[in-house]
């Protein structure tokens, strides 16, 4: 018995060594800090100078290592920790021509979704540049959707000492290795973004986000900490419940938040903001509370000027305390004031039949809009008298409320033949940069003249976003022939396609021709002529929207159809 008892004792000896002699070959020795650290399950190295051996907790990619992380991440209640070698890490392959499309009934595409609780990712370089995250697709370059690197679903989620880019727009330049280096993908800035969370508790130390339109810096979460971060942004940008302790920011355009949480809100402690903008620099898009404390504002503008936003609500609470533009102490005033009557917009009744000498007020989705993921609901109205927003705050008149807003007019006598023939719209779009619409996703504007409301058939103007600008549409010339639209003039960037915008129409002979021309752009007059490749003699007049609503949306002025 005390044989068998010595013996079994050896074997339990001879097994201990073995897997300590097995775990110390399985791990990777690494430097942090001064410190020799190893690799374990919880300790994980990402290296792309090394070959990886996942046994080895060693790893190539951030990709797998977040996979492996994923994977283990139930076994335990412990914290996960990714240390990050310095380079550049594609979250996506830069090189895939594919586009990235969403997910079955989701709105967004990601590069990559990480479920892991509990998790650290910690860059091992001398400074936040050595280590950067990178992805490079926008809203319709390269992605179906605003693209977005990351996709948090877990919480208790940390990163220190690393950049996150999505250099969509932006030139990613690795000062390190210059090969790393590579061109933004294009110059029109569209909406890009790093990471979305489900989950709660985030704290983010000594890191740099870098993108424009959408920068998207861990928003979702209700509790968001910034140590020490860098944020390059547009607009519709920044974490609305984000506590910013000693961040910097460069603002390329006047409205960083769209909201903020209307609980919690922003809060800036120490803070340097560097505002790129003229004129005015709101810090939100729509009304939200803001706290701002002992942060400098600089600007290239000595005569820039900061509010909250255009319409404070006296029930969120902004304050500014020690604060300073371009060196000189400034405060701006808690909201007390009531905000101006805004009246909800006044629905026009759905007119679905098409009525010799009166109105077709309804939803369509034309024939080149089918590869985009949305349909015509005539349940509900697609017009109202309402007031615009944002560039078209205070003005009045017609404005979309969905999506494939359509109004056209019917002549009384359907069988007359019309020769010449011409209107006369005014219109305010709500875009204030001219771009007009709310992505280049088949969203345009059509004004028809010629036009037969039953045969859809007829010649007009098309203002059009595309990915080739953000501060302007493109404008062309349209046939529509029993419902198929072409283009029948070449196509002209057109940077006054804004509040003020007066759209003339002429059909003369067989000649179609259209001025667009701005008030305030006295200067700026586009000219258009094509003839009509089959000329007609229809009286009828169509206006077709295809574009988002609200902030994307366009207040129809007048219309004079002669």
């Amino acid at each position: 018995m005390t044989m068998r008892r010595n013996t079994f004792n050896r074997w339990v000896a001879i097994m201990a060594v073995l897997a300590y002699i097995i775990s110390a070959e399985a791990q990777v020795a690494f430097r942090y800090k001064g410190v020799t650290m190893n690799t374990s399950r919880h300790c994980l190295l990402v290296d792309d100078t090394k070959k990886a051996k996942e046994k080895h907790f060693l790893f190539a990619s951030l990709v797998d290592a977040l996979t492996f992380a994923d994977k283990h991440n139930d076994e335990d209640s412990l914290w996960t920790e990714i240390y990050i070698c310095p380079s550049v890490y594609w979250m996506d392959n830069p090189d895939d021509e594919a586009i990235r499309r969403p997910n079955p009934g989701e709105g967004t595409p990601y590069a990559l979704e990480v479920k892991a609780n509990r998790l650290k990712l910690i860059g091992l370089g001398e400074s936040a540049e050595d280590v950067v995250l990178a992805c490079n697709r926008g809203q319709t370059q390269g992605a179906e959707g605003n693209f977005t690197m990351f996709h948090f679903l877990g919480s208790n989620v940390e990163a220190a000492n690393i950049t996150f880019g999505n250099y969509c727009n932006v030139d990613l330049i690795y000062p390190k290795d210059k090969s790393k280096n590579r061109k933004r993908r294009k110059d029109a800035i569209v909406q890009a973004q790093i990471a979305i969370c489900a989950g709660d508790n985030y704290r983010l130390d000594n890191c740099r986000f870098i993108s424009r339109l959408n920068l998207c810096p861990f928003v979702g979460a209700k509790h968001t900490v910034f140590n020490n971060c860098y944020f390059e942004c547009t607009d519709d940008a920044l974490c609305g419940t984000g506590v910013y302790n000693k961040c910097r920011f460069t603002l390329f355009s006047s409205k960083p938040f769209y909201t903020t949480d209307h609980e919690t809100g922003a809060v800036f402690h120490d803070c340097d903001i560097h505002s790129k903008t003229t004129g005015i620099q709101y810090i939100n898009k729509v009304s939200g509370p803001v706290t701002l404390e002992n942060c400098r504002w600089t600007s290239d503008d000595p005569s820039l000027k900061i509010e909250w936003c255009k319409r404070p609500d006296p029930r969120h609470l902004c304050t500014m305390k020690d604060c300073t533009l371009n060196g000189k102490p400034i405060s701006l005033p808690t909201p007390t004031e009531p905000l101006p009557l805004q009246l909800p917009p006044f629905a026009m009744q759905i007119q679905t039949d098409i009525i010799p000498g009166g109105w077709t007020l309804d939803c369509h989705k034309p024939k080149d809009t089918m590869d985009y993921d949305w349909q015509a609901d005539n349940t509900r109205p697609s017009w109202g008298y309402a007031e615009g927003v944002d560039g078209a705050e205070g003005s009045w008149g017609m404005v979309q409320l969905q999506k494939g807003a359509r109004m056209m007019f019917t002549p009384k006598d359907e069988t007359a033949k019309v020769g010449n023939q011409e209107c006369i719209v005014t219109l305010d779009p709500c875009k204030s940069a001219g771009q007009g619409f709310g992505s280049a996703t088949g969203q345009y504007l059509d004004i028809c003249i010629k036009f037969d409301s039953r045969s859809l058939t007829g010649y007009g103007i098309r203002f059009v976003r595309t990915p080739d600008y953000d501060h302007a549409v493109e404008v062309c010339l349209v046939e529509y022939i029993h419902g198929d639209i072409r283009k029948i003039s070449t196509s002209e960037r057109c940077d006054i396609f804004r509040r003020g915008c007066r759209v003339e129409l002429y059909a003369r002979g067989d000649t179609i021709s259209a001025k667009v021309s701005n008030s305030n752009f006295p200067d700026v007059t586009h000219t258009l002529t094509s003839k009509m490749p089959s000329p007609n003699t229809f009286g009828g007049f169509h206006l077709q929207h295809t574009g988002s609503t609200g902030a994307s949306a366009t207040v129809i002025k007048s219309i004079m159809i002669k």
